[in-house]
Order: structure tokens, then C-alpha cells, then sequence
């Protein structure tokens, strides 16, 4: 496995400063390629605890003589992957469930001002927070153009008129479709 709370972390023992790096984490033990040709596969409870480094509760010659092995030899099963919940939907199936979804997308005025990005996408409104801590309710009827961003058809000054306390409540379905 590529990832973990030991990968690709520095190793230390009691008496080294650098015994080698973690390639590869194992249900039950951490691989360790150290200098030149050499490997260790060393348990997990022999780690006494791991930070910026990974501590080994062992002198060096200790790991030399108990956990040093061929290179070559195959590696250990990585832990098991996180798998997929039945709920989880990754990014691409996301994008074909809600292909006309505007959520997050940049908003940019009709004179290519940067705007904000849409954080609620209602049936007659989007709710854009933009910098400065300002909040636009924009009516979609003023949407324009949709592709990579949202091209709201008003100059950059007119979209103030839009502006609203970012704390305020966000309306209710029926209140933004009266707008």
C-alpha cells in the first residue's frame, strides 16, 4: 500500500540515526529499505512510536540480526485497501448522476470578472460566496452561459445588487423561486 501512517517515513533505531525508509506497510509489519541493498522487515510492535520518524524500540545490530532480509525477496501483502462502501460514489459516476449540477462551479460576470463559486443551487436561484466574505443570491434568470463557469449576463457593479449578509438564512425552495 502507497499510503499509511508509516509510508514513506524515515527510520530510526535506538542507537541510529537513519536505518532506512518505509516503502511498503503491512497488516503486521512496516518493509524498510535502508542503505544500499538492504531491507528489513520489521513489526509493527517493535515501533515505539512514530512522528516525523519512525522509532524502533531496538539497537541497530538488533534489526540487522532479527529482520534483515534479501531484497528480492517478494514483499508482504500490502494492508487491505479501503474499499467502497455501496453508498460511496466516486467523482466521474457523481458527474454522470448530476451532469446539470452548477454546485462549485466558478461564477464570472458578463465583463469576465470573478464573481465567486456556487455554493447552493436552488430552482429559481444560486447562492454564490464570493471574496471578501460576500454572498450573492442570484436569480438563475441571469444566468447566461454555463460551461466551465456560470456566466451571469450583468457587469461586474451590477451583480452588488445581489449582495447579501453571508450570515443571513439561506431562503427556503419556494422562497427562491418567488424571486
Amino acid at each position: 500500500m502507497s499510503s499509511g501512517k508509516y509510508f514513506n517515513k524515515g527510520v530510526k533505531a535506538l542507537d541510529s540515526p537513519h536505518v532506512g525508509h518505509v516503502v511498503r506497510e503491512a497488516d503486521n509489519a512496516i518493509v524498510v529499505f535502508g542503505e544500499g541493498g538492504d531491507r528489513y522487515d520489521i513489526p509493527k510492535s517493535e515501533v515505539r512510536f512514530t512522528a516525523a520518524n519512525v522509532l524502533v524500540d531496538l539497537p541497530f545490530s538488533e534489526i540487522v540480526k532479527r529482520y534483515k532480509v534479501s531484497r528480492d525477496a517478494p514483499l508482504p501483502a500490502s494492508m487491505q485497501a479501503h474499499e467502497e462502501a455501496a453508498g460511496d460514489v466516486g467523482l466521474a459516476a457523481y458527474e454522470k448522476k448530476y451532469p446539470k449540477s452548477l454546485f462549485n462551479k466558478g461564477v464570472r460576470s458578463q465583463d469576465e470578472e470573478h464573481i465567486g463559486h456556487v455554493m447552493k443551487e436552488m430552482d429559481g436561484m444560486i447562492i454564490v460566496w464570493g471574496h471578501r466574505d460576500w454572498r450573492f443570491d442570484i436569480p438563475k434568470s441571469k444566468i447566461v452561459a454555463v460551461g466551465r463557469n456560470v456566466i451571469v449576463g450583468l457587469d461586474y457593479k451590477d451583480i452588488f445588487q445581489y449582495k447579501v449578509d453571508r450570515d443571513a438564512p439561506i431562503p427556503a425552495e419556494e422562497e427562491a423561486t418567488e424571486k
